[in-house]
């Protein structure tokens, strides 16, 4: 099995590929992508491979901008984060979705899907019909406005997976992206800031700065500041103050009050 992975996080790469060498030697990685734009490139310039591992979110656009400029002669195992965008997933070429961190048993499954879908000999463009018989996914179970429950993290040779419900808070600091636990570990992981405002929870957290995004839980206590900035003591503690900037001050009152407030 010849396969192409589209994915912008380093770890969830390193992952997807071990679990499948692990799985079968056999199988040949041709390229990982981590862009809507390489991908394109790539397409348009080499052989399709039997299957393609593309994540939702790439570091240029959301991977359904693919589809708009090119042509994938092969199925899709969606690897994600979050399952909000599934349904769209199967209007595509998509055989399974698999959540991240993927389970081993989550990936045998799909490529047993894949499997029988290549012993009918059926064409792509009329995959959509199989599909339907061997998806064990009820479309009408799928929760589009669910979130992010947990992020990968890496921590010397092993990986972490970490609970959204664990996580105190979020910081960038010299080109990072840490998150904080409410045990006080602190992890790297392989997301910006801007990139998780759209897989968190908005009714749990908040981004109050460029540097910051909050779990409501991990808030003790907030003051006025100077030059109409909040100052807000949070729990595990941080190395310095903590501040909601002056243009979030308002939004950030309303998300504390209970009002539906987009994380930006």
């Amino acid at each position: 099995m010849r396969y192409l992975i589209i994915e912008d996080e380093p770890l969830a790469q390193e992952e997807l590929i071990r679990m499948l060498k692990s799985l079968d030697p056999t199988f040949t990685l041709l390229a990982s992508i981590d862009s809507v734009k390489e991908t394109v490139e790539w397409l348009n310039n080499n052989e399709h491979p039997d299957i393609v591992f593309m994540d939702i979110h790439l570091s240029d656009n959301i991977c359904f901008d693919i589809f708009n400029k090119t042509k994938v002669n092969a199925p899709i195992i969606f690897t994600t984060a979050y399952d909000q965008y599934a349904i769209e997933a199967f209007k595509t070429n998509g055989i399974a979705y698999l959540l991240k961190p993927i389970e081993e048993e989550e990936l045998i499954s799909a490529l047993k899907k894949f499997k029988a879908l290549t012993q009918t000999n059926i064409e792509v463009s009329n995959i959509h019909s199989k599909i339907q018989q061997l998806s064990t996914l009820n479309r009408q179970q799928i929760t589009p406005n669910s979130y992010k429950e947990r992020v990968l993290a890496k921590v010397g040779d092993n990986y972490q997976h970490i609970s959204m419900n664990d996580a105190a808070y979020f910081h960038s600091e010299d080109h990072y992206t840490f998150v904080t636990t409410k045990d006080k570990q602190r992890y790297i992981i392989n997301y910006t800031l801007d990139s998780l405002v759209d897989l968190l929870n908005p009714q749990q957290f908040f981004r109050i700065s460029r540097q910051f995004i909050l779990n409501i839980n991990a808030i003790e206590n907030i003051s006025k500041h100077l030059n109409g900035r909040l100052k807000v003591s949070i729990n595990p503690p941080f190395s310095d103050d903590v501040y909601v900037a002056r243009n979030r001050v308002q939004t950030f009152l309303a998300w504390l009050d209970g009002e539906n407030i987009t994380i930006q």
